[in-house]
C-alpha cells in the first residue's frame, strides 16, 4: 500500500520532471519560542490540499490521500470554495490516475 508521502513525493518529483510550478503545502500547529515566551503558532489553512499548482493561469488545490481514506470536512469545504473561485481541487490516491488526469487537462 501506497503511503500519502509517498504518493506526495512521486507526484512532485512527476512535476518537477515536467517544470510545472507547483508546491507543498503544509498546514499545522506547533508550540515554539518567541522571545522568551511559549507562544503557540498555526500555519496554512486548515483544510487545503496538499500540493498546490498553478499552471495556465489556474489553481490546483490537490489533495492526496491513502487508498480508502476520504478528506475530511474542513479538505471538503476547502475544495468547494477552491471551484467556486474557478480553479480545480482534485483527490488522488494513486500516481496513475494522478497523471491521468494531468495529461487529460494539460493538452
Amino acid at each position: 500500500m501506497t503511503t500519502e508521502n509517498d504518493l506526495k513525493k512521486a507526484i512532485m518529483d512527476y512535476l518537477a520532471a515536467r517544470r510545472v510550478f507547483h508546491w507543498r503545502n503544509n498546514t499545522g500547529a506547533m508550540f515554539g519560542t518567541y522571545k522568551g515566551k511559549k507562544r503557540f503558532f498555526r500555519f496554512g489553512h486548515r483544510g487545503s490540499g496538499d500540493i498546490f499548482i498553478l499552471h495556465r493561469g489556474k489553481f490546483f488545490s490537490v489533495e492526496l490521500k491513502s487508498p480508502g481514506k476520504y478528506p475530511t470536512e474542513d479538505q471538503q469545504a476547502w475544495a468547494l470554495r477552491v471551484t467556486e473561485n474557478g480553479g480545480a481541487s482534485p483527490r488522488f490516491d494513486n500516481i496513475d490516475d494522478f497523471i491521468s488526469w494531468w495529461e487529460a487537462i494539460t493538452v
